[in-house]
């Protein structure tokens, strides 16, 4: 992909997602040049050459990228422009920008991207005067091509068509607090339903989310709190064949939220600090670009679970993706090169494995002939064992042999002994008896 993004001092630069750079800018560093919003030109097909709508802070203009010259400029220094959109609209282009006196500048390109007509117009006027009545934001319709839709402070939303000069849906506030106090209304950014356009998720400053039906009723029919700060950006997503939504707010929380679950948040994108100002959806793509204070262009793969970032050096306001084709080429080429690298790693992989193996015989090897050679000591030890242990059993079999010889003998002379002793007896009876 390859993604623009205006500063706060006016520079525009290009970034490229495959080499992860900066690979071209433009503008000079003037804080009277800061950027607010970035637009490609719908008409042009050229992906080599084309322009681009660019709202600073007190003018607009028309620049082309390539041969880095601005063909057209309109100048507007008395009032300052905070917000803009574009239409598209019979084959000519509108930008409308708007001020903080909420002022609506119309201003009509020709198809030779030059300015034709330029016309002013406040739609609303301000009925409390207590109240300031102050410009947010400026979003495109889908409902009616020929409308946009503009978000005020303290004013409900409005859907104002271009051609007809005139307010087609007025929004209403919600019903009065539990204290009976006014509910507070500042609209920052909204969501059309593609498939559904009457439907429109509105966010807030107060960290809400309102959902408003354009056919059935001009108060919001849903009302959720789901962040404690203000809500910058609200962009579409597309995740598991559901449509969700991505919210951005001032201190650096970004996620995205389940519609069909009250707003549970399915997925967060860590890594986030500051304001976040600009979100961008990829059409049919599980990927979103992220841009704010924290001088990082960050795109998540959230269906893949990838991200990455490119520091651009300033505070950034608005983005703007160019193209994805090629990108998307360069990838699958990228992806043939991995695939080798792959291959080419797995050949080195199996050569180590068969090296290893023939290490592991040669040490099967080694270690079989050092077993056999345990086994052989062993049984040599064993036979010497066995050998001392018969010596052993000779010695005390003729130990035994001799004390068997020994006490032989000695019963030998006991018994001779005692029959001299009964010997004695009988010859001493035998004189007794001659006396008597």
């Amino acid at each position: 992909m390859k993604i623009l993004s205006g500063d706060e001092f006016g520079i525009i630069r290009l970034t490229s997602t495959k080499t992860k750079r900066v690979i071209d800018k433009y503008g000079d560093l003037n804080r009277d040049n800061e950027i607010i919003k970035i637009f490609k030109s719908p008409l042009e097909e050229n992906k080599d050459n084309f322009n681009l709508y660019i709202t600073s802070k007190y003018d607009t203009y028309t620049l082309n990228w390539n041969l880095k010259k601005i063909i057209s400029s309109f100048k507007n220094k008395e009032n300052k422009n905070i917000c803009s959109t574009m239409k598209n609209l019979k084959e000519s282009n509108f930008l409308i920008n708007g001020n903080e006196k909420s002022e609506i500048s119309i201003i009509n390109f020709s198809k030779e991207n030059t300015f034709k007509s330029n016309k002013k117009l406040i739609p609303i006027e301000n009925p409390n005067p207590n109240l300031r009545i102050k410009l947010s934001n400026i979003e495109n319709s889908n409902y009616n091509k020929e409308s946009v839709y503009l978000m005020y402070e303290n004013t409900p939303l409005l859907l104002y068509n271009i051609e007809k000069e005139k307010i087609e849906f007025k929004g209403k506030n919600l019903p009065h607090d539990e204290l009976g106090l006014r509910i507070p209304i500042y609209d920052t950014s909204l969501y059309e339903v593609k498939n559904n356009n009457r439907l429109i998720y509105v966010s807030t400053a107060y960290g809400e989310i309102r959902l408003y039906d354009l056919r059935a009723s001009p108060k919001p029919s849903l009302n959720k709190k789901v962040s404690k700060y203000k809500i910058n950006k609200i962009e579409n997503a597309k995740y598991n064949n559901n449509n969700n939504i991505i919210i951005g707010d001032c201190r650096g929380y970004c996620a995205m939220l389940d519609i069909r679950k009250s707003f549970h948040p399915c997925k967060t994108f860590k890594g986030n600090a500051g304001s976040i100002k600009d979100i961008i959806g990829v059409e049919d793509k599980d990927i979103a670009i992220i841009g704010g204070f924290d001088r990082y262009v960050k795109w998540y793969d959230y269906g893949h679970g990838i991200d990455d970032k490119v520091f651009v050096k300033h505070k950034i306001n608005s983005l703007c993706l160019l193209d994805f084709e090629e990108d998307f080429e360069e990838s699958e080429q990228s992806e043939i090169a991995d695939s080798e690298f792959d291959k080419n790693s797995e050949e080195e992989d199996n050569e180590d494995e068969s090296n290893e193996s023939v290490e592991y015989n040669e040490d099967n090897e080694e270690k079989e002939d050092n077993e056999d050679n345990e086994e052989n000591e062993e049984d040599e030890d064993n036979e010497e064992d066995e050998d001392n242990e018969d010596n052993e059993d000779n010695e005390e079999n003729e130990d035994n042999e001799d004390n068997e010889e020994e006490n032989d003998n000695f019963s030998d002379e006991e018994e001779e002994e005692e029959k001299e002793i009964v010997k004695e007896k009988k010859f001493l009876n035998k004189k007794k008896s001659r006396k008597n």
